[in-house]
């Protein structure tokens, strides 16, 4: 019953047939490093997600460049933002907007004191699976210390959002650690608070890859490393 735009029709819009493994996985991404926002003033709807442009580029290039033409059969344009400090890419488009807001339960506008796992993929766990890979890609980085020993760490500034991870980590077997910091930050002068999520050792990655995976090549690059040069 979605009534396309005269933009969308000439773009030829479309959406999923059904709730997949790749949805969940984009909102994840979303969740992470994405902002959903409409300007009154403007009567701009905007879908905006970007990265650090020193290691994110080939991920936004290849990865969800293919993933935003399978799911909503849109080209998008990848480009440098905010003062050419980000890169990755901006929709602007109604429906889409009211389809990840709306019918998936994305939150619009500012999103930490809303951000949760969207209620429709809370029926399947592969589905929550997919979502916390996409917000393992954009929030979380995979560390690897003395002797190799990696450790997955995730950061959010909604503790909420990082509790809910927590347990359905937890639910599953896995071993986590959740913690707060708190730094200062001279851009803004003032304290940020920020919530600390933490996976240690050989054991907790392999059961990663196994269970949630990661698909940044960034990341993707440092497991091959401990595959060649550790016990992984």
């Amino acid at each position: 019953n979605i009534q396309l735009t005269p933009v969308e029709r000439i773009k030829n819009l479309k959406f999923p047939n059904e709730i997949d493994s790749d949805l969940a996985y984009f909102c994840g991404v979303l969740a992470g490093d994405g902002h959903i926002g409409y300007r009154e003033n403007k009567k701009e709807y905007l879908i905006k997600c970007v990265g650090n442009p020193k290691d994110e580029k080939e991920f936004y290039n290849i990865l969800m460049k293919k993933l935003i033409k399978k799911l909503f059969n849109l080209d998008i344009r990848l480009r440098y933002h905010d003062k050419k400090t980000t890169y990755g890419f901006s929709l602007y488009s109604k429906n889409v907007l009211k389809y990840l807001t709306e019918f998936i339960g994305l939150p619009l506008g500012k999103k930490y004191d809303k951000l949760k796992i969207p209620e429709i993929f809370l029926k399947d766990k592969e589905l929550v699976r997919n979502f916390i890979s996409g917000v393992s890609d954009t929030d979380f980085h995979l560390a690897i210390r003395r002797r190799n020993y990696p450790v997955i760490k995730g950061t959010s500034k909604s503790r909420l959002f990082i509790e809910e991870i927590k347990n359905f980590l937890e639910s599953g077997g896995f071993k986590v650690c959740i913690y707060e910091r708190r730094d200062f930050d001279r851009r803004i002068n003032k304290i940020v608070i920020t919530h600390r999520i933490e996976l240690s050792g050989f054991n907790q990655l392999r059961k990663w890859l196994e269970e949630i995976k990661f698909r940044h090549p960034k990341i993707i690059k440092k497991i091959n490393f401990l595959k060649e040069n550790s016990k992984l």
